[in-house]
């Protein structure tokens, strides 16, 4: 049988490292993990595993932690998305929107996320995060329940907002986990499956069935109620089921929570650490990497701003009734999902590359983009241009393993997603009501955001590389010394940035 690979940490080497770790700061300042290998260092010490251990354990954890996640994400991806499905069956008539009305409810969760998430990340930090996090899923399935009763702009506006703010929590959340469960090249394929942008399919489905209703009480409202519904039990699979960190697995034995700590060693991100800590959301403020993947996250979520609420009348601006406008919705969904997997896979077999795989990538949803601008629009020249989600989610994968301090983490995963909102809020103002139903405001603004994207991720890309060949002797000669100190990227001079 063969032992574990060079790739990864010795444990004897591991323990000791975290002994020393424990040793040259407070308990409360170092990472939990430290701690929890330093108190048992002496029974841990020399004990080995094999590749098939490692294999063996990493789909145990697969298969508890990517489903739960994964249904979180297309649930949040469906509550915001049902305004959509919502607008083909008359919501706009019953509720009386006029005017930019429905773009103004299409940015309402955004602004939500930005009133909550300060709040949220403070609770992200001090309180356990599944816990906190499952809290924040039964919210969501209130709300989306509470739209079905709405009568106006104001009723739906106000849902929308809340609801946006108990879902900000989702992208800080679930990149904190899998950044705590798993190792940089493992990150960007469970980032695609976990982030996924299946919702618009499901949503085609739901109001395709929908449409078959012939009662009188709306059909908009079944798709509100039904979602919302099932929201709710989901937030206890969530509470029961999803662990806060690996340390509190009841589910992995005492030898497999050992494992999985020592296989983060390498990576030098840490697990989590309950201190807050000051310096690190200073340094984070300051970083000028920290601003190149904001202004790039704002520019790759205008168009999914846009996109998202009016795909469905886009689509129906081509002639088809709400039945083919339903299912003509479907496809854009499995684009931006099977190009997001495609990117991700392609991403993980390199730590060097990836910045150019991803500033490639955008290169797809600007074609598209352009053709909508210049040619006769058709639904194929739509579906290029939801293409945008590859490139994001796999720049999540570039910040997720290039960010370390537990603070600095929670800060930057947090402000990440006030980038996020942003651009979603702008997205929906591009697309003009007396533009319809070419919107050709939104599709010069997807063309714009697309190029200022590939030049933020490329100037961060080089920022990253020059900083790996300017430390390069520390990076060789300090691998493992600072294992589980809670140090940030900047701080730990053994720490390497992916490119």
């Amino acid at each position: 049988m063969e032992e574990i690979t060079p790739d990864f940490p010795t444990t004897g080497l591991t323990a000791e490292a975290a002994v020393k770790a424990v040793k040259a700061g407070r308990e409360k300042d170092v990472d939990i993990a430290a701690v929890i290998i330093a108190e048992n260092a002496d029974d841990m010490l020399g004990q080995t595993w094999i590749i098939e251990d490692d294999k063996k354990l990493m789909r145990k954890v697969d298969w508890r932690l990517v489903p739960i996640l994964f249904v979180c994400a297309t649930l949040s991806g469906l509550d915001k998305t049902a305004i959509s499905a919502a607008a083909i069956y008359d919501l706009k008539g019953d509720l009386n929107l006029t005017g930019q009305q429905y773009s103004w409810v299409g940015s309402a969760p955004f602004f939500g996320g930005l009133a909550f998430m300060g709040p949220a990340a403070y609770c992200l930090q001090k309180l356990p995060a599944v816990d906190f996090f499952a809290f924040n899923v039964l919210c969501w399935g209130i709300l989306e329940m509470c739209m079905a009763s709405c009568t106006n702009f104001g009723g739906l506006f106000i849902c929308r907002f809340l609801l946006g703010g108990f879902e900000a929590l989702l992208i800080p959340a679930v990149t904190l986990v899998v950044a705590m469960w798993y190792r940089p090249e493992e990150q960007p394929k469970r980032n695609s499956i976990i982030l996924n942008v299946i919702a618009p399919i499901l949503n085609g489905l739901i109001a395709w069935a929908v449409g078959y209703h012939k009662g009188s009480f709306a059909a908009w409202k079944i798709i509100f109620l039904t979602l919302g519904a099932f929201t709710i039990l989901w937030a206890f699979v969530v509470y029961f089921f999803l662990p806060n960190n690996p340390l509190e697995a009841k589910w992995l034995s005492s030898r497999e929570r050992y494992m999985l700590i020592q296989r983060k060693a390498t990576d030098n991100t840490g697990v989590e650490a309950k201190s807050f800590k000051l310096e690190q959301v200073y340094e984070a403020i300051f970083d000028i990497k920290t601003w190149l993947i904001w202004i790039a996250i704002i520019a790759l979520q205008v168009p999914n701003g846009g996109l998202t609420t009016f795909n469905t009348l886009i689509i129906a601006g081509l002639g088809f009734d709400s039945e083919k406008t339903a299912l003509l919705a479907m496809p854009p969904g499995a684009m931006s999902t099977l190009s997001g997997i495609a990117l991700s896979y392609l991403a993980a077999t390199t730590r060097k590359f990836r910045t150019l795989y991803v500033a490639a990538s955008v290169l797809l949803p600007l074609i598209g983009a352009i053709i909508c601008y210049t040619l006769p629009r058709t639904n194929l020249a739509v579906y290029f241009s939801d293409t945008y989600w590859a490139p994001y989610i796999t720049l999540v994968s570039i910040y997720q393993v290039n960010i370390a301090g537990h603070t600095k983490k929670v800060t930057l995963f947090a402000w990440f997603y006030v980038s996020w909102a942003i651009g979603n809020i702008i997205g929906p103002q591009t697309f003009r009501e007396d533009q319809a139903p070419a919107y050709t405001g939104g599709t010069v603004a997807m063309i714009v955001c697309y190029v200022v994207a590939i030049a933020m991720i490329l100037a961060y890309g080089a920022i990253c590389h020059m900083s790996n060949r300017r430390r390069a002797n520390e990076i060789s000669q300090n691998g493992g010394d600072q294992d589980w100190l809670d140090l940030t990227d900047q701080e730990n001079v053994a720490f390497k940035y992916t490119t």
